[in-house]
This record gives structure tokens, sequence and C-alpha cells, in this order.
């Protein structure tokens, strides 16, 4: 049943929108220094910010259906590939992604209107968001190579 294979393929799709645009978008207001602009947007994003794991995980879950009910090997090389993809981008999502966008909105809470505190710009410029948006995009590229060539099957 190749309903099951769209649905995850779906899921993913929407999982990658919310965690990539609201990302890539707040890191360009942040760097405006405009703190109430950086308050209101972070608040609007919060939302879909909270939907990107459920996301992440209803297309796995799909993902898990899609094997199985498609007499899929679930030890074919370019799933277990993309297995170890998922849970990298997992750790990196939640151990620095998600804990910088708490860190920035309670900061720019407590920062004044006029500029950013201390505290808060160094947060917006934190390097390792610098890293991650590179991280981001060259995950989404392997797991679309992986996805497409099946490398080693």
């Amino acid at each position: 049943m190749r309903l099951f294979v769209f649905l995850h393929v779906a899921a993913v799709f929407v999982a990658v929108a919310f965690s990539l645009g609201p990302t890539y978008v707040l890191r360009a207001i942040g760097r405006s220094d405009d703190v109430p602009a950086i308050r209101r947007s972070f608040a609007l994003m919060a939302p879909v910010v909270r939907a990107i794991p459920i996301m992440f995980g209803i297309g796995a879950l799909l993902g898990i259906v899609a094997i199985f009910t498609n007499g899929f090997n679930p030890f074919q090389p370019f799933l277990l590939i993309a297995y170890g993809l998922f849970i990298i981008a997992a750790i990196v999502g939640g151990a620095v992604s998600s804990p910088w966008f708490k860190r920035v909105t309670q900061l720019a809470a407590d920062s004044p209107d006029e500029a950013p505190s201390s505290e808060l710009h160094a947060a917006l410029h934190d390097p390792r968001m610098d890293v991650v948006d590179w991280f981001d995009a060259i995950i989404v590229l392997a797991f679309i190579f992986d996805m497409v060539v099946k490398p080693f099957g």
C-alpha cells in the first residue's frame, strides 16, 4: 500500500518546512536587533516550533508503517542510513535548536525594547547556530540523496 509511503513523505516534507523556514526567518529577524520584532516573531512562531517534533514523529511512524505494509526490508542499507540521519538530526534539534529558540524567547521577554540585552545579543549571535544552519542544509541533502539514490543497495 503506497499510501503510507506518500503519507510518510508528506509528513516529513511538512516537518522539514516547519523546522527550516521559521529558523531562517527568526535568525534574520534576530540579526535586526529589533527587540519588539524579535519578541513578536518568536511568539508567533512558537506553535509551529512546538509542532516540529510532533510532525517528525508522525513522519517516522508513517515511515515504519510504510516499511511493513509494503513488505520492505527494514535493514536495507538506505533505510539504515536514514535511521542514522534521523537520529543525528533529532539530537541536533533537541540539543541546540530547540534550546536556542527557548533561550531567545525568554531573553527577548526580559530585554529592554531599545536594544537587546548583552545576553540576548549573545544568544542571537550564537556561533553554534551558524553551524546548525549549514548542518540543516547538508542533512536535508543527505536525506534526499539517500532516498533517491539508495546507496549500497
